[in-house]
């Protein structure tokens, strides 16, 4: 009786559907109505004339993809769910009727998991597949490797600082004091790195001392950018600039905020002109995660700070002055010296707080204090993280 049901509703949801050009995907979700059903939508059927097409171009009869779940692995109930009342990770909830939810830790998802047939599987929370296999793009976990320099505005050596970068592999890049052509830059470090990089969008002239980004095209796609000029009257020795792109990762979907800035140099400290000049950066920031939601940031730059100063404190605690934003965490943690004199580390990477996990930081292993490197006044840092 329950199949009966099903081939008659079927086709009957089929047919209105095709005539008002619905997937049919909507279909499946009316006729079975489960808690679990909402990730159906990865199915991506498509009704005309009682078929559908699922992936790649193959042609099932309607009442055949709406059914086969119901049906199709009954003879295994026994092995299917847990003594708990739950099935596990791996097994069909719809192996029974009826519908036996996920145990904690999963959820039911729709796609090839063994063999050709498409079936519901509860699949692990974190980096669960789609129906194709791939990490969905909520929870695929994604790695990238960021790397900040400040190179010195005199600096034109770009095969020599490739080259430096070339060495520790980041798919992302932040330099900082680049006054050379971009164009030549991103061209530099392709031909070192042997992969394709790119200038990050809206960096077509130079606007104030900020973090030039570039990215490995053949990882990440730029959807928009920008750098704007910090509107500071108190900036020291030349404006200062805020840069900012949202990256997505062509494997996962995923998608990342970067940028940076370069505060001012003070030697008797400025709190005041170096909020001014945050507040310009984070300003875009906020932008970007409204338009962009679920997108974490990820920022760099020399501040002329270290980590001890009340600045950079308030903004592991998500404070500009007296204005609240967004926490973060030292990404890059870096111990020892980043201008080549000697000193503290005053070039950080941080990360929206709880939004990476670091597989690695720090300085990198070029750079001899008190030898300039490759005609750069600092030394390099990196963050190998983990998106979560």
């Amino acid at each position: 009786p329950q199949v009966t049901r099903f081939r008659r509703e079927a086709r009957c949801r089929a047919h209105a559907m095709s005539r008002r050009s619905v997937p049919l995907r909507r279909a499946a979700l009316l006729l079975l109505a489960g808690p679990s059903l909402a990730r159906a939508a990865e199915l991506g059927c498509s009704a005309s004339g009682g078929s559908c097409s699922i992936g790649s171009g193959s042609r099932l009869a309607t009442e055949h993809v709406l059914l086969q779940t119901a049906r199709g692995s009954a003879s295994s109930a026994s092995s299917s769910s847990a003594p708990g009342g739950c099935t596990p990770e791996g097994g069909n909830p719809w192996a029974t009727w009826p519908y036996v939810r996920c145990c904690l830790g999963s959820s039911a998802d729709f796609g090839r998991w063994s063999g050709s047939s498409w079936s519901f599987s509860c699949q692990a929370d974190e980096a669960r597949p789609s129906a194709t296999g791939q990490p969905t793009s909520a929870n695929a976990r994604v790695s990238t490797k960021l790397m900040e320099w400040n190179v010195h505005w005199k600096n034109r050596d770009l095969a020599g600082l490739a080259s430096v970068v070339a060495e520790n592999g980041p798919d992302i890049v932040g330099f900082d004091e680049l006054m050379a052509d971009v164009q030549d830059t991103a061209d530099a470090l392709s031909k070192a790195m042997g992969r394709p990089f790119k200038v990050q969008p809206g960096r077509t002239e130079w606007k104030g001392f900020g973090t030039d980004i570039f990215f490995d095209s053949s990882k990440w796609r730029a959807l928009e950018g920008g750098v704007h000029t910090a509107q500071c009257s108190d900036s020291r020795n030349g404006q200062r600039a805020a840069n900012w792109a949202v990256l997505k990762e062509h494997a996962s979907g995923r998608t990342l905020i970067v940028g940076g800035i370069h505060l001012s140099y003070c030697a008797e400290g400025c709190d005041a002109v170096h909020e001014c000049e945050l507040q310009e950066m984070y300003t875009k920031f906020e932008q970007m995660r409204r338009k962009h939601e679920g997108a974490p940031v990820a920022w760099m730059g020399d501040l002329n700070r270290n980590t001890n100063a009340g600045v950079v404190q308030n903004l592991l605690k998500g404070m500009i002055g007296m204005e609240g934003t967004f926490k973060v965490d030292d990404l890059s943690k870096v111990q020892g010296n980043t201008y080549y004199t000697g000193g503290s580390a005053i070039d950080h990477i941080f990360g929206e707080q709880g939004a990476f996990k670091v597989k690695s930081g720090g300085r990198t292993a070029q750079g001899v204090t008190g030898q300039w490197l490759y005609g750069a006044d600092h030394f390099p840092i990196y963050a190998e993280l983990d998106m979560v």
